[in-house]
Formats: structure tokens, sequence, C-alpha cells
């Protein structure tokens, strides 16, 4: 039976109902048992009906949803899979320099890092991507002041930790302050950071700064090998007599990130 013809007839058995109600046929005890006849037959067709259309919309939500998640699940494992590489890349290099240090008999100053990877689940919601929430945090060793990084750049510091995550301050915060040189130099800087500008604090007016000039972080101790924090966006006269205001871009966009590496300092 067609949907067509479906709906005719139970339109006509509404109608025929409505019309036995309504007259006195419905006192005639044979039509009465007509009329119950027809209900029981037509009744269980349209609750089957009902039941089969509510299912097949379930299914298909279902069905959409599962494709939606696949789709991520495979972006997020390339992802994942990059890192990976880029992890194993990073051991090979670690290797080498501890091979070239016995080789040379001399001290690069950086330890085998100890690091774990983690996904963000959470990012500022304001727009200002000046914090993120990442997956694991006293589960994992994970402590306040471990740098978040990804496979170049700062994503930020680690600022509070929870029981399974861990909020991460990120260069655009106020909050977050580290040491800095600019290249290759030596001398080092303190970078402030700020929205959507961080600052290269104690520049001499003698320091020569130019526009683009990559700001790594530094630790003192040098266990930590330098990372990316941005690049130099405008520098001129400040209101200090003595210092230059130099302007730094972060480079990277926590937003943009699906995982990162946590690199937990020694204790």
């Amino acid at each position: 039976m067609t949907g067509r013809r479906f709906h005719i007839l139970s339109l006509l058995v509404v109608v025929f109902g409505l019309i036995v109600f309504f007259s006195d046929l419905s006192h005639i005890s044979y039509v009465r048992a007509f009329v119950s006849a027809i209900n029981r037959v037509v009744a269980p067709v349209v609750r089957f009906k009902e039941r089969t259309v509510s299912e097949l919309r379930e299914e298909l939500g279902a069905y959409i949803h599962r494709v939606d998640v696949a789709k991520e699940n495979i972006q997020l494992k390339r992802r994942l899979s990059s890192l990976l590489l880029t992890e194993k890349e990073l051991d090979t290099c670690l290797a080498e320099i501890e091979q070239l240090e016995k080789t040379m008999k001399v001290s690069s100053g950086f330890r085998k890092l100890d690091y774990v990877v983690s996904r963000i689940v959470y990012y500022d919601p304001t727009g200002f991507d000046l914090f993120v929430i990442i997956e694991g945090g006293k589960n994992k060793g994970i402590k306040e002041g471990d740098l978040v990084v990804t496979e170049r750049s700062v994503i930020g510091f680690v600022e509070s930790v929870f029981s399974s995550t861990s909020r991460v301050i990120t260069p655009f915060n106020e909050k977050f302050s580290t040491t800095a040189v600019l290249g290759t130099r030596k001398k080092r800087y303190i970078y402030r950071g700020g929205f959507p500008e961080g600052s290269l604090l104690h520049v001499n007016l003698e320091d020569r700064v130019e526009v683009g000039e990559e700001v790594y972080l530094v630790e003192l101790k040098r266990k930590i090998p330098p990372f990316l924090i941005g690049k130099v966006s405008e520098v001129s006269r400040g209101k200090d007599p003595f210092f230059k205001e130099v302007k730094v871009k972060p480079e990277a966009v926590p937003r943009e990130e699906d995982y990162v590496f946590v690199i937990r300092r020694s204790r």
C-alpha cells in the first residue's frame, strides 16, 4: 500500500468514525462491532508507522553524528601523527647533540627534555587567546611553570594545575613574562605578554633592533632550548629616556593548535 493510499484510507476511517459517533448508527450493535474491528486493524498499523518513522529519524541523526565525529577523528589523528613524527625528530636531534658533546668533549648545557604530549581541550572564549586548557594535570605530573610549546613556538606557561587538566597562560596574557633574546644574540631582555602584542623590556637606546627580528624564550640555566615567542612588529622611542619601546607579535595562534608539548622542568 502506497503512502498516499494509506493516508486516504486513514482519513476515510476517521470520517466514518465521526459520522457513526454523531449519528444514531453508533447505537446499533453490529455497527459498533464493525467500527471496533476497523480500529483494531488500523490502529496497530498507524502505531507501527509512527514508530518506524521515529526510529528512522533517530538512526539518520546518529549516522550523521558518527560521520562528523569520524571526520574530526581523522583530522586529529593526522595532527597527532605529525606531532609524534616531530617528537621522534626531536629525540633524534637530542641524541645527535649528546653524541657530538661526547665526541668534542663539550657541553651544550641542554639535558634530555622531560615532556608529554597533550591535547588542547578548551580555548579562551573572549577571542583574545589569553589562555587555553590542556588535557593532563596532576595525573600526568604536570606542574605550575611548565613550558607549553608547539614544534617551534611558545604556547605559554602552566598557571594552574587540576586533577586531569591544566590552565595555560599565553604570550598574549599580561601575566606572561620570561627572559628572551633577539635572534642569536646573547643579551637577555624581558618579554611581557599583551594583546594583540607583547613588549620587549629593558632595550637600551643603543641596542640594534629591527622590525621582523625573531624573539626567543631562553632559560637562564639553559636546560631548555630556545623556542620562538614571536617577531618584532614595532620599534619606537618610548617615554623612558633610556630605553626603546619594542612591540612583539606572538607567533603561535593557540586556537589553531590541537596538540602541544608540555616540557616538565626539573624539580
